[in-house]
This record gives C-alpha cells, structure tokens and sequence, in this order.
C-alpha cells in the first residue's frame, strides 16, 4: 500500500490558527507486510527517526499495530520550513493505519486522533482533506470544513535553506493586541474568508495583509519583509507560510511561470517551487 500525503501552508495571512490549503507537493510512505522496518529516504533521512518514534508509524499505532509491517517513506515537503511537513507526515501515519485497520474514520475523527501528535489543527486537516480548510472551535472541538478545493491565485513557495523552529517563532507573538489592532485583523480574516467562498482573485489579494502574526515574525522571515517591500513583477501577494522561514508568493495562474522565474533569479540560494492547490488530501493507492 502506497499513501500519499501533502505538504500544507497554513494561516494564509490573517488566518491565523485557523486556514489552510493543502499544496500539490507530496511525502510517500509504503506499506508493507514483512519484517518490521522503517526506512526514511529524501527529505530528513538521516536526521528523522528511523525507529517507533517516527511520527508516521506513532500515528498508525494509534488506529492499527504496527508490528509485522515495513515502512519505506519518500520525503519530498523539506522540514522546518513551514510547509506543513509533520502534518503530512501523521495524515499518512494516520491514512495507513485506518486502511489496515479496516474500519471507515471520519477526516474530524483522524484530525482528533492525531492533534495530540500534530498540535496544529489547520495543517492537519488540510493534509487530510485536501483544498483549503477552515478550523474552529465552538464548544467540543475543533471542528473542520473544508470551503473550496482551489484558490483564484496560484501559490510560488520560496523556501530559504535556513529553518525555523515553530515553538520559538511562536514566542515571538504578544500576549495581547490594542482592539483596533485586534478590530483590523477580524476584519482581514473575514475578507480572506469572503474570497475564498468567492473565488475572487482581487478580494483574495487584498485580504493578504496581516495584523496578528506576520509582523511579529519577520525577524525569522527576511523573505517575506523584502517581497513585501520589494515585490517582483506580476506578484498579487505574499504570505508566511506558517511559522515559515518560506513564504508563499502568489500569482494570477497565468503569470506563475514568469514569477517563479523571476523569484528563482532573484533567490538562487532557494527552493522556488510554482505549485498548485492540492485538490485531494492523504489518500492511499
């Protein structure tokens, strides 16, 4: 058994902990019956356990055992760069296991069974659910939805060599905002909403803008202050990708080969990857 997953970015500027799309950039991980062995090629291997604490096989014991089963993993998403590659990781642990298991989960009861693991809950349902996705919580949670399965703008990752680690960049954010700050905020997040329902490329650009993390962030992401700042030709908008260092830089569809160009010109020390929404989330072959 094959299981693919995909790399994710989350936040989509003012969406802060609660939007994600899912990215046309997939981890493999293969499944077989046999000796029990994890092997770890690509991305991470040498620097990822290559034992039961992998975090793929942590979450497949959570549905199935995971003795008497070989797990091969082909990593593609690059690690601590904000694309959402633990997510990817536990979607498939996740995946594999309830196909083993036999039994049909839910995308909401993965999502639940595997936060313990993942702790980011935007990440992990668009790893599961593929498109974008809105996390909340009202009451018991969190709950998911996914809203659309493509956005009108393409997605260019830029990603640095460097990394970032999550909980660092975190601290980075302050206790509490002044309520205009606060107000500004809600009001970019409902327009990112807005935009998306409304596959509305111009609504979708102007709601790239925000107010709660980015500028917090940025002495972790000198990318995303230079394309702010300095945007290349035919850019509509530039995000952190989650905590980053990456950004997302995004594009009418049309023009995403000639930014990416541009962008690999200017950044030749960095990944530039023109991708696409992931219209489907984990999904086994």
């Amino acid at each position: 058994m094959i299981v693919r997953a995909p790399a994710s970015t989350a936040n989509l500027g003012p969406g802060f902990d609660c939007a994600a799309a899912a990215l046309d950039l997939w981890n493999e991980l293969h499944v077989e019956a046999g000796e029990h062995e994890i092997v770890v090629e690509g991305e991470g291997a040498g620097e990822l356990p290559a034992t039961d604490e992998h975090l793929a096989v942590r979450a497949f014991a959570l549905v199935a055992p995971a003795g008497g089963y070989r797990f091969r993993f082909v990593n593609r998403i690059p690690l601590e760069r904000g694309l959402g590659s633990s997510a990817a990781t536990i979607a498939a642990g996740l995946v594999a296991g309830a196909a083993v298991s036999g039994r049909d989960y839910a995308s909401d009861e993965l999502l639940e069974l595997g936060l313990p693991l993942e702790g980011h809950a935007d990440n992990l349902a668009a790893a599961l659910r593929g498109g974008v996705c809105l996390v909340w919580k009202n009451g018991a949670g969190p709950h998911t939805a996914r809203i659309a399965g493509d956005l009108p703008l393409a997605p260019i990752v830029v990603a640095p060599p460097s990394r970032v680690n999550t909980l660092k960049s975190r601290g980075r954010l302050p206790a509490e905002l002044p309520h205009a700050e606060a107000a500004a905020a809600a009001a970019q997040a409902a327009l990112l909403g807005a935009a998306i329902a409304a596959g509305d490329a111009t609504l979708l650009a102007d709601a790239f803008h925000d107010r709660l993390h980015e500028p917090y962030r940025a002495p972790d992401a000198p990318l995303l202050e230079e394309l702010h700042r300095d945007p290349v030709e035919g850019q509509r908008g530039v995000t952190l990708s989650g905590s980053g260092p990456s950004v997302v830089v995004w594009a009418a569809k049309e023009d995403a080969a000639q930014v990416a160009a541009r962008l690999a010109e200017r950044h030749p020390e960095a990944q530039v990857l023109s991708l696409r929404v992931a219209d489907k989330g984990a999904t086994t072959a």
